[in-house]
């Protein structure tokens, strides 16, 4: 690291110190976002007219396996096409991984910030495998609960909402913590693997430790247990890689996830690992 890259590094650390330490401290009281229950959006026309017939389809798959038709309204358009893709990724990861979820699953969801995608997970734990729902039990850690949004409400605020009609699920404003064999799964999506992310994104550089966060979910899953981490871009997926060789662990499955159902700058990849 240079001395104009360390410095920048101090600066946004002193910054973010500051900026985090008012935010848990200084934080206005809880209040209802409202949201809206109109229909729910038509999304096929918002895909590729190459692509529209195949998304549909997907979509269509994904509805009957996982009943995502009859969860509560109330998405805007990204948002329903974006949870669609966050089921087709768990999906597709517990199925490379030869998921068997128990009849009452246990489930944490590392840095789920607004937790926008909070239904399709539900789903997917729900049904995977299954006609018959299964009871779940979600809980979601966020280490910056409070950070404020355009609308004066809080990340806390938006995932109290998007959690609307979820029963078995709660979202704590704390980062995730070893809890020796408590989740059959665990999810981590886009966690931060290099500091410079970590930092631009307004958290201490303090609360930067993937190594001691991997070891920790991985302490945290029961015997079998499974655990699913999404990463942002190639390098992202290769670090990550290199910090599970260095805890001694081999992948499940490890793979670039095809964005049919969104798009983002970066592709998605996955990685799986069973205990």
């Amino acid at each position: 690291m240079n001395l104009f890259t360390a410095a920048y590094f101090s600066l946004l650390d002193l910054r973010n110190r500051l900026d985090y330490y008012l935010r848990q401290h200084v934080h206005a009281p809880s209040r209802p976002v409202s949201v809206s229950r109109g229909s729910r959006p038509e999304i096929l026309s918002a895909y590729p007219v190459d692509v529209r017939t195949r998304a549909g389809d997907e979509i269509a798959r994904l509805c009957a396996a996982y009943h995502f038709e009859s969860v509560e309204t109330g998405f805007t358009e990204r948002d329903l096409r974006e949870n669609y893709f966050y089921l087709a990724m768990l999906d597709e990861a517990f199925r490379r991984s030869d998921a068997a979820l128990p009849a009452e699953v246990t489930v944490a969801d590392i840095g789920p910030s607004s937790w926008f995608y909070v239904q399709a997970l539900f789903s997917a734990f729900t049904y995977f495998g299954t006609t018959r729902a299964r009871a779940v039990n979600l809980t979601g850690f966020e280490v910056d609960a409070y950070r404020l949004y355009a609308d004066f409400h809080t990340r806390r605020d938006h995932a109290l909402a998007n959690m609307r009609g979820l029963a078995g699920v709660e979202y704590v404003d704390h980062g995730f913590e070893p809890d020796p064999s408590a989740y059959d799964v665990i999810t981590s999506f886009f966690p931060f693997v290099f500091e410079k992310d970590h930092l631009e994104w307004g958290l201490p550089r303090s609360l930067f430790n993937p190594r001691s966060l991997l070891n920790a979910t991985l302490a945290s899953l029961k015997p079998g247990g499974l655990l699913v981490i999404v990463n942002q871009g190639l390098k992202e997926h290769e670090e990550e890689l290199r910090f599970l060789q260095e805890a001694g662990v081999s992948p499940k499955a490890a793979y670039k996830m095809e964005s049919l159902l969104f798009s983002y700058p970066l592709d998605r990849y996955i990685i799986t690992v069973k205990k």
